[in-house]
């Protein structure tokens, strides 16, 4: 049973300028009147700041879990996957990935994991088909 259907958490924020994370709480009531905690409240993205150089930090999710402050390789990896619209986001259980260990492997994983369209994974069957 996936945790984050029960309760609501906080979110992980990065920012990789300072090189630190931090969690926070998303959530707001939604109707006083509702007896169902679920039901009560609603998610509310916000946009949070570093609290060191005041610059927007990046939601990475509730599975976030970030790297030494002086693993600055590990800090870019994550840097490099936010910026290609990756984040954090499981079910309490697994992400559905794990990330690369250095820049160099980034392309080869990207290409490995990124999304595709119907048509695309039809062409690579009927290719596969040929060989």
């Amino acid at each position: 049973m996936c945790r984050y259907a029960w309760h609501h958490y906080r979110d992980h924020f990065a920012c990789f300028r300072c090189r630190k994370a931090f969690k926070h709480w998303q959530w707001e009531d939604r109707d006083k009147d509702a007896w169902k905690m679920r039901r009560r409240l609603e998610r509310v993205p916000r946009e949070v700041v570093c609290p060191d150089c005041s610059r927007p930090m990046a939601d990475m999710g509730l599975d976030f879990k970030a790297p030494a402050k002086a693993d600055l390789g590990a800090w870019r990896v994550m840097e490099a996957l936010h910026a290609n619209g990756f984040s954090f986001r499981g079910c309490g259980c697994s992400v559905g990935f794990k990330p690369p260990r250095t820049l160099r492997e980034m392309p080869h994983w990207l290409e490995r994991h990124r999304s595709h369209r119907a048509g695309e994974l039809l062409l690579k069957k009927f290719e596969a088909r040929r060989s």
